[in-house]
């Protein structure tokens, strides 16, 4: 006799197995998942799977050696187009003397594109640096330092003043025909001004500007006396100057051409 089976009973095995069933392929499809995810990550820490291919350097170097940059980089290219160390790859260049800025960013597929802001001095400081027009300073190898630059001196911490009195001074002497070779304050605040034709002036720690402008006033005057060039002016005179005259490299004389004098300062 062959055992009979409610419907109700069908019905349940019939929803269980398809439960089973269900679960089973949703294991199944994870297991999957999970084994594809492992090796699409190892593929991408594999370097030979994705290798950069590419190294674009742009730029406007005018001081900063291309060739030291590359070998500079060479060390930290190691990886694919997902592995490479960014950061690392990043700080190194940034120690460059020459370097003021770098930006990197990756380029599907198997590019790197690096832009490099080069350092721009603006004079030297002291024996072995040199200043920016922001007043940064930085250290390059003593072979790479730019000739024909000014000379900047001035106390620790005084770049960026020193950087504006030189830009601004200079701008007066471009009226005529100076240009600046050093600029020194001293640790009392005395500012004295040496120019590319071996002239100097004396300016003290007072009334600076106004000094300087009786200069300005005054120079093309000194030049239409007819007793040569003047060596060196010193204006640390409230209402007067001193004037040193050089008429040939031979045979060099003072004059003094004091308005009242009033003390140094």
């Amino acid at each position: 006799m062959k055992p009979r089976y409610s419907k109700a009973a069908t019905k349940t095995r019939v929803s269980v197995w398809g439960s089973v069933m269900r679960w089973s392929l949703a294991l199944l499809l994870f297991g999957a998942m999970g084994s594809g995810g492992i090796w699409i990550s190892e593929r991408l820490q594999d370097p030979q799977s994705f290798p950069l291919k590419v190294v674009q350097i742009k730029g406007d170097f005018r001081y900063l050696d291309r060739k030291k940059l590359e070998q500079a980089m060479g060390e930290q290219l190691r990886g694919g187009f997902f592995t490479l160390n960014v950061e690392q790859l990043h700080a190194e260049i940034l120690e460059m003397p020459w370097v003021a800025g770098v930006a990197l960013r990756r380029v599907w597929p198997d590019t790197l594109l690096i832009r490099v802001q080069e350092q721009l001095p603006l004079a030297r400081w002291g024996r072995q640096q040199l200043v920016t027009m922001s007043g940064e300073l930085f250290q390059p190898a003593a072979d790479e330092i730019p000739v024909g630059l000014p000379q900047l001196e001035g106390p620790e911490g005084s770049e960026r003043e020193m950087v504006s009195r030189y830009r601004a001074m200079q701008s007066h002497f471009d009226v005529i025909g100076l240009r600046i070779a050093r600029v020194q304050q001293d640790l009392r605040g005395a500012w004295i001004v040496e120019f590319t034709d071996r002239s100097a002036i004396r300016l003290g720690n007072r009334q600076v500007d106004q000094r300087l402008g009786r200069f300005i006033r005054l120079y093309p005057r000194l030049k239409m006396t007819g007793q040569g060039r003047p060596k060196q002016v010193d204006l640390r005179y409230t209402n007067g100057f001193v004037v040193h005259w050089e008429q040939d490299k031979l045979n060099e004389q003072s004059a003094i051409r004091p308005i009242k004098r009033n003390g140094l300062g």
